[in-house]
């Protein structure tokens, strides 16, 4: 035994103590056989691990503190160290192993796998010359009973034959034996069930009420935002229509009310359904009046003098104001033709109406404050005559009525009490006047003024009918009164949305507005509506509302763009990771390299199996994935007008000059990424063969102590020891897995593109969008998509009690903290950069932050059930080469190392996950057998 040694802090004491008393005497240095002699003996030479001298270990020999406790666990046991020495040091050891052997990987590439710990594979690391306790051969160090036992004994039985201890080979066994997680975790499972139920049906819900309720425009356009409703009051301008002179809607782009010019005017509710062209355009397009709202009906008024009213452009209330005078400055002399008024004047002498009626405030239009009425007083006569008016198809008469009211000493008052002096309301068509309504004094004189709103005779319905309001008996000296706002409303054709001069009106406006959209290059346009209007940039320079924009990426094409950088930051992830990764690796790759050819034994069996095949279900799907592709990219083509102007005769058509690049490279980007799907789908999950040479996909199990591995096919390398359970699947779930991944196969990223070349209406608009992030998230969760998703609604409606308990243990897993901070981090980064990219509205910095934080908990949450789900067996791995079948589900867990030098755990248990093998063997009796190892005789019994 070497000398015992002081510890370091007593030698540092002794130096403080006697360092001005003693000379230092210089050590000369030691040669370099004695450097190269002192070196250890286990570990590799880029390391230069120091090693001192095991006299009782193979008659002695060099060995660092690293390999001799690993190499010797008893025997290190024995040190007088403490527990926490012995893990720093190997923490440190670690640490540095690991950035050595990296950068000798850099330099040059290690030809044997060394682990960690600096453990060979090959069989100088075992323990040499340890017996086994009952036989006497080459024995191993058991942790469960720290004695020597070989392979053959130690398995034997399937329990240790010290301590009785479980030896399975597999995993399996681990299965009946698993951590009970406490009624806690199954309690949190439960609840996390609820919640996802409450939110998806919720959201359903939420959906089905949004569709139901969605506003309608009179262009059936698609109000835009999250519940959009008619929240802008606009004025707009019309005409009758130059042919017939009948009223019909205004066409678009609407022009604004203009209080010198407009003379008949359309006040209605509208929402935006373009917000690029309606901000680009100032206004003047993008923007559409309702026809109804049904979510709004019963929380706001129909009526135009309530506040912030509904006024919907249907049939019973749609109609134009061919007068409307406010009696404000300056006058408004285009739409209020006044014949003749007799002593009435502009003033606020008996006050101004403080609730005036809806005049639209939107654009460049705003109306004046309320600061005049049409006061009348006088004598002999006192009324107010219009013009013959349009009121053919019927309407009201809309006004707001005060008279004088009763006051003490109002004899200094301008607004003098009424009492007997009655209002009345008059029309007349060339022949005499007739009553319309009578309002009394009694009941109009006060303080404020009252809205009245008169329906139009049926007799008074004509082309050129006037309205007139007097008061026929009055005291001179008082009875005074006073009108504000006065409209006259003319409803608009009978059955206007069936004549066919609106039809007309339709068309045109539509290739009008889809030209301003075109100019102006918003989201609405795109490739294909530039060809179906034959759009020419030069036609914009004749358009009022153009403006000079960047060129945008439209949603689609952005989508796509994100999904390349996905698939590229995917590639470079893998490749960095690899680079650190790899000496773990390295392990389980040189195991199944050596001795790959040995035959099993009864205890150790070494087993291949064929997957069944059949090249009819392998070609049927082929020609399925690889003709729906072609049928879009054909589609694409054809609607691009590809092949029309493939032709010399048609190069000079407008229609083959119309080109946009970023439209091709973002087709032949989506092109790549579906065909790299649909390979990737065709060859690692259908593996689809060469019927000349066909070669079934093979299953190598091999449960010898000293490998203990699982390979599919040339790849596919699964630790025994991570098998946790081996369970049989129907047939009708091999139909589910087989149509999900057929579901993944599909070409998402050309179809958002190419379904705009259909013309499905503003209700499906948002077809393209959702097959874009479909793409997306294929990218993102890789071909499974479809089939997590549904496995994982699979685990959310589990109710047996052995699934609720590996929920629960799925639940206490590690990293989840980490993985709800990462989704908290990142979601509200990415999903605001890709709304802000596009967004042109304004939104306040309120909204922005409560949108913010809505998406950073939103996006936690998500990562912390994304990191819940990783501990269940919903990531499938399957190896689908026939028909749908009874198979088996081999649920392995797919431990993953950090991808960075220090490895800790906490990432590593993020990366970390639950794989379900999905397979169907030729021999599934025996291929169960195999992977039960020694345990299978027990369980059959």
């Amino acid at each position: 035994m070497p000398p015992p040694q002081h510890k370091p802090h007593q030698q540092k004491r002794r130096k403080l103590k006697w360092r001005d008393k003693i000379k230092t005497v210089p050590v000369e240095p030691a040669e370099d056989v004695e450097k190269t002699l002192t070196k250890c003996q286990r570990c590799p030479e880029h390391r230069n691990r120091q090693g001192k001298f095991r006299l009782l270990i193979n008659d002695g020999c060099f060995l660092c503190d690293a390999c001799y406790r690993h190499e010797f666990p008893a025997t290190a046991m024995l040190d007088e160290e403490s527990d926490f020495r012995r893990n720093v040091k190997d923490i440190q050891h670690n640490i540095t192993n690991t950035i050595l052997d990296h950068v000798a990987e850099m330099k040059q590439p290690r030809q044997d796998a060394v682990g960690a710990n600096g453990d060979s594979s090959s069989s100088s690391s075992f323990p040499s010359e340890i017996e086994c306790r009952m036989c006497l051969e080459r024995g191993f160090f058991r942790t469960c009973c720290k004695s020597y036992y070989c392979h053959q004994c130690y398995f034997q039985s399937g329990q240790c034959p010290k301590c009785n201890k479980d030896t399975p080979l597999t995993g399996l066994a681990a299965a009946l034996n698993k951590e009970d997680p406490g009624r806690l975790a199954v309690g949190v499972s439960w609840l996390i069930s609820v919640l996802i139920i409450i939110i998806a049906i919720t959201a359903v819900a939420l959906l089905c009420w949004n569709v139901s309720t969605f506003p309608v425009t009179i262009s059936a356009n698609q109000c835009r935002g999250w519940l959009p409703t008619c929240n802008l009051a606009v004025c707009i301008e019309h005409n009758e229509h130059e042919e017939s002179g009948a009223f019909l809607p205004a066409t678009q782009p609407y022009n604004d009310c203009d209080r010198s010019t407009s003379s008949h005017q359309v006040i209605a509710s509208a929402c935006v359904y373009d917000w690029e062209a309606y901000i680009w355009s100032n206004h003047s397009i993008g923007y559409d009046i309702c026809i109804s709202s049904p979510r709004e009906e019963h929380s706001r008024s129909a009526s135009v003098s309530s506040s912030k009213p509904l006024l919907l452009y249907s049939n019973d209330n749609a109609g134009v104001y061919v007068f409307d005078d406010d009696f404000e400055f300056p006058l408004k002399e285009a739409s209020a033709p006044w014949q003749e008024i007799i002593n009435g004047k502009y003033s606020d002498a008996c006050g101004v109406n403080r609730n005036p009626s809806e005049r639209g405030s939107h654009g460049a239009f705003s109306p004046p404050d309320n600061k005049n009425a049409l006061v009348f007083g006088g004598r002999q006569r006192r009324h107010a005559t219009t013009q013959g008016l349009n009121v053919e198809s019927g309407g009201t008469v809309e006004f707001h009525l005060k008279l004088g009211p009763l006051i003490q000493n109002d004899l200094n008052s301008e607004c003098q009490a009424a009492f007997e002096g009655d209002v009345v309301l008059e029309y007349n068509t060339n022949s005499a006047w007739t009553t319309i309504g009578t309002y009394p004094a009694w009941k109009y004189r006060g303080e404020a003024f009252q809205f009245i709103s008169e329906i139009i005779p049926s007799d008074a319905r004509t082309n050129s009918t006037q309205f007139r309001i007097r008061q026929p008996k009055f005291d001179e000296m008082r009875d005074h009164w006073a009108i504000d706002d006065f409209r006259v409303l003319s409803r608009l054709t009978p059955q206007w949305q069936y004549s066919e001069e609106y039809k007309q009106l339709g068309r045109k406006q539509s290739e009008d507005v889809k030209l301003a959209q075109c100019c102006l290059d918003t989201n609405l346009c795109s490739f294909f509506d530039k060809k179906r209007i034959s759009f020419d940039s030069d036609i914009c320079e004749n358009i009022s509302t153009a403006k000079t924009n960047l060129r945008r990426l439209k949603t689609p094409e952005l989508l796509i763009l994100f999904t390349v950088l996905a698939a590229v930051g995917k590639v470079l992830y893998r490749l960095v990771s690899s680079r650190f990764t790899r000496i773990v690796k390295s392990n389980l790759k040189h195991l199944t390299n050596d001795d790959s050819e040995e035959e099993g034994t009864a205890l150790f069996p070494h087993k291949k199996f064929s997957a069944i095949s059949s090249l009819s279900w392998q070609y049927s799907l082929t020609f399925l994935l690889c003709g729906i592709m072609l049928l879009t990219i054909y589609r694409l083509l054809s609607a691009s007008m590809v092949f029309q102007c493939m032709h010399r005769e048609n190069s000079e058509d407008p229609l083959c000059r119309t080109n946009d690049v970023s439209f091709y490279i973002s087709s032949f980007a989506a092109f790549c990424l579906d065909a790299r799907v649909v390979g990737m789908l065709l060859t690692k999950v259908f593996f689809v063969e060469n019927p000349r040479n066909r070669k079934a996909l093979e299953v190598e199990v091999d449960l010898h102590p000293e490998r203990r591995y699982m390979r599919i096919g040339t790849g596919g390398v699964v630790p025994v020891s991570e098998i946790t359970e081996l369970q049989a699947k129907s047939r009708l779930f091999s139909w589910i897995v087989s149509s999900c991944y057929v579901m993944g196969g599909l070409p998402l990223a050309l179809g958002s593109l190419t379904i705009q070349s259909f013309e499905l209406g503003p209700e499906l608009d948002v077809l393209s969008p959702i097959l874009g992030s479909l793409a997306l998230l294929r990218e993102v969760f890789g071909l499974s998509l479809f089939a997590k998703f549904w496995l994982c609604v699979g685990w959310v409606f589990a109710f047996r009690v052995d699934d609720r308990k590996e929920f629960g243990r799925a639940v206490r897993r590690k990293g989840l903290l980490q993985q709800f901070l990462v989704g908290f981090c990142l979601t509200p980064i990415v999903v605001m950069f890709t709304l802000l990219i596009r967004r042109v509205e304004y939104v306040s910095s309120t909204d922005n932050l409560i949108l913010f934080i809505i998406f950073a908990v939103s996006g936690g949450l998500f990562g912390l059930l994304v990191g819940v789900f990783r501990g269940l067996p919903t990531t499938p791995d399957a190896y689908l080469t026939s028909w749908p079948r009874s198979c088996y589900g081999v649920t392995y867990y797919e431990k993953v190392r950090c991808p960075c030098i220090f490895s800790w755990n906490y990432c590593g248990e993020i990366h970390s996950r639950q794989v379900l093998l999905i397979i169907s063997l030729d021999d599934m009796h025996s291929f169960r057998k195999s992977l039960m190892g020694n345990l299978s005789d027990k369980n059959e019994s």
